[in-house]
């Protein structure tokens, strides 16, 4: 695992990419590098198909291998979305500064933003998630 400064510094600021950079991409290596836990290999087609990719992360086998937490923790999966079970984003909440979700978007790239601030400016619903 590598220290989180390190990581941090290397990705903040990486421009977003539908393809190969997106929030799935960010949330798996985060999770694997900074806390030793595999997330499944996401299918590139979800990203373009916001239906399908909200159907795959709340029935995807692996899910079940996480469980919900009511209030985040450092290195729980973070899944937004306007409706709980239809989560179309994802990222990784850090416990430091207060407490930030490490996401990527189209507009900004790969950012680090406080939970209360991401879930306004987007009107999501934030669902964390850690290993059951």
């Amino acid at each position: 695992m590598i220290g989180r400064t390190d990581f941090l510094r290397r990705w903040r600021g990486t421009p977003y990419d539908k393809a190969e950079r997106n929030c799935w991409w960010l949330a798996a290596m985060a999770q694997a590098e900074l806390f030793g836990r595999v997330l499944p290999a996401a299918d590139p087609a979800l990203v373009a198909d916001v239906r399908a990719r909200a159907e795959a992360m709340a029935t995807h086998p692996a899910r079940a291998e996480w469980r919900e937490i009511p209030a985040p923790v450092d290195g729980a999966l973070v899944l937004m979305g306007k409706v709980a079970g239809a989560e179309t984003h994802c990222g990784v909440y850090l416990a430091q500064d207060g407490g930030l979700i490490l996401h990527t978007d189209e507009r900004h790239g790969v950012v680090l933003e406080p939970p209360l601030e991401l879930a306004a400016a987007k009107r999501w619903r934030l669902t964390y998630l850690i290993p059951a």
